[in-house]
């Protein structure tokens, strides 16, 4: 039995008949008028207000494979029904039943597996509903699945040239103080390039003789250099006020006066001037992310309570006695949720390679989880994102490089991945297997290609690295054979692969070679390298650490190709690219085994190879151990020879304390090693500093000593180093400026899909009437936004009004009726292919609107517009999906409910009238008023006894 306090339904019985007797009163004044009526019938009930069934036995039914609309379902339920009341009343029960298994997901106890069938059939519902609405045909009134709007503006921005810097806090004071770090011998170059000649202006402070160094005399000095040097570049003080502090005094709050104002330098470019920063005696510079935070908060393994963050910082060159200068440390966007690699380009700058689960840097995410490829600046300025763009879940394991500034990255994918070129035997895009996937980006951070290639099977790219002729060769793991291959997958478990990518005469990506190798047990290419046409691959294969060698042999052509060019006229003209390649298995070197270690990172510095990881293992097959195990798990670092035969010149030393120690990046420079990871209570005599810290160790690997370690902590005292990289020249005076080392980097690209995680082959639909015809509009590789504007104009018969609104330093796209009775409706791609979310826009109605006694309307005329803010991805496999898919549900019931009360208003010929003066009473009562009013006052007399 359902009980509820009768009072609750009095007041509102008592409110309503108020209300209505108060509005028929005021419709028999002069002031009012009626709308035409939806219907000659009478005003069916509404479905809510009858019987209604059970949530569970809804539930039921839709396991059971009921459909969720059904109009004669819903006449069966009540006869009198017919037109849009029929339609709206089964399009309500549709949405009932998905509210019903929303709420049953979001109940107790429920089970993964029922967890697993209630979103199977809820997407199923939620498709069924969007088919139905937008092919629905009505009378009186309109429903979108979307929302209903008089302007649709993407929230996602495409960026646009800023020609101005600001970089972090230098000083912390006073304004007049001089600042320490400007004091003794400090200088850096600026290089201006104006119109094709470049001018070296040196900014050397001990010019300035007695001048005390405060911000605004060294700003006065550099402007005071430009203007001698005839540029328009300017340096300006970035000044930010001190704010007061607090602190608890026997339990009260007493504010503090500000220890200072911060100041930073601004730079305010000029277009036609190109910055490059450079400063002498520069130093090796460290980089280094840490995931930091507590993994248990509450001490309950079933919760899911961690809050963990991850950071980048910068640490200038340290020594055996002292620890690294700490140049900036930033806590990276709270979606970063892990980073798999770091890495320095030859300009200076630094790349980030990390796992995303929320919108990164104003870039929506499709799917669950996506890859993005993060460009800072030295001083830590982030220069870009790039999202790859998967429908599903993607992750990011492994980056390189190349010498002119190409960026490949690599990693898995499952899901839907549109503009990939995809092998001939991928997994099934509906399905969560995962397929391997590399990516090329431009030295201007523009996708080139990407290639989607798989087996039956699991399988993900774990490494990559650039080659001679245009070659990027991929390593990874596979559980099935791989197409192409020279050898089959079946040594057992997961098999390594190596393959060789390189785009033919079109500029497509396609697949060279293909090779398997491993053992019986799990094996995973860890590392690659290239040394001219070998290729040298570090893999875990079983337990064992092995070095395998391949010579790869390409065949070069240059070939004459017919194509349309960027103007749509046919030219012919000559194509050089790799035609084909074929490789020869080499040495093989095994290092024995790693005895649960793992390998974190392979490198050519100096003609030899060097090799790091960790083990419990303390007899590699190494010799010249320079530094002994210490027991447990420890770190260690290997220089052997390229062609992978044991020389004089080997060397192996470990790093580690007498507890458990890990691995989990390497970076090498100049002969010198360095390891980060996890350290042990007792690290090489470090003092313990948080809970479970992490470290960094700088090794000579072949004197076997430490030329600098440093214990690492974070929040809460945990702190786990995710990777390493280091920049041979990346520490200078420019630290002390907070400038960046090489260009400036004014100009972001304004393809869309590099400022957003659109891809090449999305698409998304409009219309300009009711159930008219739906014009697919497809996203291109070389679309901007005001390419798009122009194809959402010409599909929409112009009667969409496209323009492009300013926000700070990025662009977004705004769509509008461009004439008062224009309406356009913006709908999702098909296929797993919609971009409204990449692009921040909502799907809906766009159109004006009038006022129409005293009611806002519909300009066009043709009845109201309601819309139902239907997502057709809701999830509710996570808490978090489940309170969202319940809040839409209520939200689209309600604007059924909104629809059949103001049409049932329209039949009956109530209006909302604002001009009546408030309070306005007298008049007669219609008689469906006074019947209704009857009605109600019958329902109270049972509920309360007739008293």
């Amino acid at each position: 039995m359902i009980t509820f306090d009768s009072s609750l339904l009095l007041g509102y019985y008592q409110a309503k008949s108020a209300g209505l007797a108060a509005g028929a009163a005021g419709s028999t004044t002069g002031s009012s008028s009626s709308l035409p009526s939806s219907t000659s019938k009478a005003v069916p009930s509404a479905p809510w207000t009858a019987v209604t069934t059970e949530p569970s036995d809804l539930v039921k039914a839709a396991l059971n494979g009921r459909k969720f609309v059904d109009e004669g379902a819903a006449q069966n339920a009540a006869p009198t029904i017919s037109g849009d009341y029929k339609k709206l009343f089964a399009t309500y029960q549709a949405l009932n039943t998905l509210s019903a298994i929303a709420n049953r997901s979001s109940e107790k106890n429920v089970s993964d597996s029922e967890i697993k069938r209630l979103q199977a059939v809820f997407s199923k519902g939620l498709n069924e509903v969007n088919s139905y609405i937008q092919n629905l045909s009505t009378d009186a009134m309109r429903v979108t699945t979307g929302a209903v709007m008089n302007s649709d503006k993407s929230s996602v921005g495409v960026p646009k040239s800023n020609y101005g810097y600001v970089t972090n806090t230098i000083y912390s004071g006073q304004v007049d103080d001089e600042v320490p770090a400007f004091k003794g011998a400090v200088s850096f170059t600026m290089s201006v390039k104006k119109f094709g000649v470049s001018t070296d202006v040196t900014m050397d402070l001990s010019q300035m003789g007695t001048t005390p160094r405060t911000m605004s005399n060294v700003v006065s000095f550099f402007n005071d250099q430009l203007a001698a040097a005839g540029f328009d570049t300017e340096f300006a003080v970035e000044r930010t006020v001190g704010q007061e502090r607090t602190t608890t005094v026997n339990g009260q709050t007493v504010k503090l006066p500000a220890t200072g104002d911060d100041f930073a330098l601004r730079i305010r470019g000029d277009s036609t001037e190109a910055l490059t920063f450079s400063a002498p005696a520069p130093k090796p510079a460290v980089y280094i992310t840490t995931a930091a935070g507590n993994p248990d908060p509450d001490k309950d393994t079933a919760t899911d309570d961690a809050v963990i963050e991850n950071t980048l910082t910068k640490y200038g060159p340290g020594t055996a006695g002292t620890v690294g200068t700490k140049v900036f440390s930033d806590t990276l966007e709270g979606t970063v949720s892990a980073v798999h690699k770091t890495m320095t380009g030859p300009d200076g700058a630094l790349y980030v390679l990390a796992d995303v689960d929320g919108t990164t840097s104003s870039q929506t995410i499709k799917g669950d989880q996506d890859v993005a490829l993060l460009k800072y600046d030295s001083a830590g300025k982030l220069l870009y994102a790039r999202t790859l763009g998967a429908a599903d879940t993607a992750t990011g394991y492994n980056m390189a490089i190349s010498a002119d500034g190409q960026v490949a990255i690599a990693g898995s994918v499952s899901g839907l991945m549109s503009g990939a070129t995809n092998g001939p035997i991928n997994s099934d895009s509906a399905g969560a297997v995962t397929d391997s996937f590399v990516t090329l980006y431009n030295a201007q951070g523009d996708e080139a290609w990407t290639v989607r290639r798989g087996g039956m099977l699991e399988d993900q790219a774990t490494a990559v690295a650039f080659g001679a002729d245009g070659v990027v060769y991929v390593g990874g793991r596979t559980q099935s054979d791989l197409p192409g291959s020279a050898t089959g997958a079946t040594k057992g478990g997961y098999d390594a692969y190596l393959t060789g990518f390189a785009t033919d005469i079109t500029g497509t990506p396609k697949a060279l070679f293909t090779t398997h190798f491993g053992g019986a047990e799990n094996d995973t290419v860890s590392g690659i390298v290239v040394n001219g046409s070998q290729v040298v691959v570090a893999s875990n294969e079983g337990s064992e650490a092995m070095l395998r060698s391949f010579d790869v042999a390409t065949s070069v052509v240059t070939e004459d190709r017919t194509a349309l060019n960027d103007k749509e006229v046919w030219v012919t003209a000559p194509v050089t690219y790799t035609k084909s390649a074929t490789f020869t298995a080499g040495a093989t070197r095994d290092l024995g085994s790693l005895k649960g270690g793992n390998i974190a990172g392979l490198a050519i510095d100096n003609g030899q190879l060097y090799i790091g990881g960790s083990t419990t293992n303390p007899g590699l097959a190494i010799g010249n151990k320079t530094a002994a195990a210490s027991g447990g798990s420890d770190g260690f670092a290997a220089r052997v020879s390229l062609d992978l035969t044991s020389t004089a010149q080997d060397a192996l030393a470990y790093y580690g304390g007498a507890g458990d120690d890990t691995v989990t990046g390497m970076a090498v420079s100049n002969g010198q090693v360095w390891l980060v990871g996890a350290a042990g209570k007792d690290l090489a005599g470090q003092a313990t500093v948080g809970d479970k810290d992490g470290y960094v160790a700088q090794l000579d690997v072949a004197a076997g000593s430490v030329s600098w370690q440093q214990r690492l902590t974070g929040k809460d005292g945990y702190a786990t180093p995710t990777s390493i990289t280091v920049d041979a020249s990346g520490s200078s005076a420019l630290d002390l400026f907070g400038l960046p080392r090489g260009k400036m980097e004014f100009v972001q690209s304004d393809k869309i899909v590099s400022a957003t995680s659109a891809r090449a082959g999305d698409t998304f639909q409009i219309r300009t009437r009711a159930r008219g015809t739906l014009t697919t509009i497809k996203i291109d590789a070389n679309d901007t936004l005001d390419t798009l504007a122009d194809k959402v104009r010409k599909a929409s018969g112009y009667a969409a009004k496209v323009e492009l609104a300013s926000s700070g330093n990025s662009r977004s796209l705004r769509i509008s009726p461009s004439q008062t009775t224009s309406t356009v409706e913006i709908l999702a791609g098909k296929g797993g292919t919609d971009v409204l979310k990449a692009l921040g826009l909502a799907p809906g109605v766009v159109r004006n609107t009038k006022t129409d006694h005293g009611k806002t309307v519909s300009a066009d005329g043709k009845g109201p517009i309601y819309g139902l803010s239907l997502n057709t991805g809701l999830d509710l496999t996570d808490e978090t999906g489940r309170k969202v898919a319940v809040a839409a549900m209520t939200k689209a019931l309600s604007a059924v409910r909104t629809a059949y009360r103001e049409m049932a208003d329209t039949a009956n010929g109530v209006v909302a009238d604002t001009t009546t003066s408030s309070g306005k009473t007298g008049g007669a009562v219609p008689s469906y008023l006074t019947n209704q009013i009857a009605n109600y006052q019958a329902a109270l007399n049972r509920l309360t006894g007739g008293g």
